[in-house]
């Protein structure tokens, strides 16, 4: 560690209560530049968990910048080589760029209606005293770790660290980039039907994996995510009521959050389709279709 960033790091514990008070322009030290880009020292803190920087903040910022260094040289020389003016990265870049926006709409929407969403110990133990007779499992509950990282090398790391054993608390606060969700998450059972949420090939993959199995690195909403399979419940087993009700909790949150989104959409179709914004081929034209491309 050189003279320069040990100073810049002084600044940390000040940089992070003015975070804290509101947003302030970056005219903060520059760590790093490489690629024709500067990282400022609140741009890593922009990017770094709460939770790794209050273990070892210069060991936290210093990693980051040594991963910002090697991601710079690398976009720089992909883009001197034309591969940003590929048509193959304009596909991956729009496809990205559309799940992103559509994730980004859905979490604006949960976060305006929390006070809807919000359900109570005594809501799910009134659901369960209702439905009770319908709760042997009727499909497979599954506990499982999902981990959702910023870059492909923090992906790698915790794949790493889950290989070697490393405690899952520690592999998500320094690598997650919501390290205490994801922990509570992975605490939980699951069906199936519902794991994973808004990504189905969380699903897919826990399908097919066996216990402790880890699924490979995939990206989703512009992130990288991996998971890894801990405990499954088969069909027909009698749920404990212990872990039934935070579970109730969840699905009647995340069924709630469904209607609010799914509602939503639901209109902003209706509102396109009465402003004659959308044209949609029907079944027997994309029938003609396929038959032309194959003559």
């Amino acid at each position: 560690m050189n003279k320069f960033l040990l100073t810049t790091l002084a600044l940390l514990m000040l940089l992070i209560s003015a975070c804290s008070i509101g947003q302030e322009s970056d005219d903060t030290p520059v760590l790093a530049r490489a690629g024709g880009q500067s990282l400022t020292l609140q741009m890593a803190l922009n990017e770094i968990p709460q939770s790794v920087l209050q273990q070892d903040s210069i060991e936290a910022i210093s990693n980051y910048v040594d991963q910002w260094i090697n991601q710079a040289v690398t976009v720089q020389h992909a883009e001197h080589i034309g591969l940003d003016r590929t048509d193959e990265f304009n596909r991956r870049l729009q496809r990205q760029k559309n799940q992103l926006l559509e994730q980004t709409l859905k979490d604006y929407l949960i976060e305006q209606n929390l006070n809807q969403i919000e359900v109570s110990t005594e809501e799910a133990q009134t659901y369960y005293q209702t439905y009770k007779d319908q709760f042997t499992l009727n499909e497979k509950f599954v506990r499982y770790r999902h981990i959702t990282t910023n870059t492909r090398t923090d992906a790698d790391n915790a794949n790493r660290a889950l290989m070697r054993g490393e405690d899952w608390r520690d592999i998500v606060n320094e690598y997650s980039i919501n390290p205490d969700l994801q922990f509570r998450q992975s605490q939980q059972f699951w069906p199936i039907s519902l794991a994973g949420g808004d990504i189905p090939i969380i699903r897919r993959y826990l399908n097919r994996m066996g216990l402790s199995e880890r699924s490979p690195i995939f990206i989703h909403g512009g992130q990288y995510h991996l998971i890894q399979l801990m405990e499954e419940r088969p069909a027909g087993d009698n749920p404990n009521l212990d872990w039934l009700i935070p579970q109730i909790e969840q699905w009647l949150k995340l069924e709630k959050a469904r209607r609010i989104t799914n509602s939503y959409v639901r209109n902003l179709y209706l509102e396109a389709s009465s402003n004659n914004e959308i044209e949609r081929a029907n079944v027997s034209d994309i029938e003609n279709i396929l038959s032309g491309n194959r003559n």
